[in-house]
């Protein structure tokens, strides 16, 4: 009986899977190694228009699913939704943000991580006044705060990615801490972050903080914290880093993420 039983789990879970998979495919988009986490991570989009229903399958999984399913089900709805998830309507977003608060306090890690990930992308507030800005659902800033307070460096880096598209004013206090302190822990990447996400929200206090990073080693080198220098740079000094990320975009290790500060900075790609 319990083998059966756990056939029985199998069987739906592959065919949940198998679904998701379809839905992807229905829209153009090709998932490396069958890998939703890996579609999200590389930026894909849509190649066929998302109609009204095309988030009826992941919305369902993610109120209803656990486990990988739940996960899958979240990132499948991030690669749709899209940057301020401008394709999902009202009342899509608001069903996927209490989705993904409650995913924010589950017991699965890598359910934490991928709520704050994919909230922070179709939450993501645009650039300037009057720019686009996503309702937040309730309890999202305090889940990512707690996120941010977990031992985990990687739930710290989802934190931080969040905090910092959605823009949320009430982070910066926290996160001008946590540079510093990442800055003299040697942390580089965790530092890189912190300055990514104070970099998004803007706030007036971060100009010093970037002034001083835009003249020291942090913002040397090829690796990602010295792109989000130059992103940070661009952001609130206007000072022309802008071609710094985009001689970025040839570095295939660099590529997503520096094609992703230009859409941020509505700037054109080379």
């Amino acid at each position: 009986m319990l083998v059966l039983v756990a056939l029985v789990g199998l069987s739906v879970a592959a065919q949940a899977q198998a679904i998701l998979v379809e839905l992807m495919v229905r829209h153009g988009v090709e998932l490396p190694g069958r890998s939703f986490e890996a579609a999200f991570d590389a930026g894909l989009a849509p190649a066929v228009a998302v109609t009204p229903g095309s988030f009826a399958t992941p919305l369902a999984m993610l109120s209803a699913a656990t486990g990988g399913d739940r996960i899958s089900a979240a990132y499948a709805f991030g690669i749709l939704a899209g940057r301020s998830a401008r394709a999902a309507s009202s009342a899509e977003l608001s069903a996927a943000g209490q989705a993904l608060v409650q995913m924010l306090t589950a017991d699965d890690r890598r359910a934490r991580i991928a709520g704050a990930r994919v909230s922070g992308r179709v939450l993501a507030a645009s650039f300037g006044p009057g720019g686009f800005r996503p309702p937040v659902p309730a309890g999202l800033s305090a889940g990512l705060f707690a996120l941010l307070n977990r031992p985990s460096e990687t739930e710290q880096l989802a934190a931080m990615d969040a905090l910092g598209l959605i823009r949320e004013p009430q982070a910066v206090a926290a996160l001008t801490e946590r540079y510093y302190f990442y800055r003299e822990s040697g942390k580089r990447v965790l530092a890189g972050g912190a300055l990514e996400a104070l970099a998004r929200i803007g706030d007036a206090s971060t100009v010093e903080i970037i002034k001083l990073a835009a003249v020291d080693t942090w913002s040397e080198g090829r690796d990602a914290t010295a792109l989000a220098v130059a992103f940070a740079r661009e952001r609130l000094l206007r000072d022309g880093s802008i071609a710094i990320i985009q001689q970025a975009v040839n570095d295939r290790a660099r590529a997503v993420q520096a094609r992703g500060y230009l859409d941020e900075l509505s700037a054109p790609a080379p």
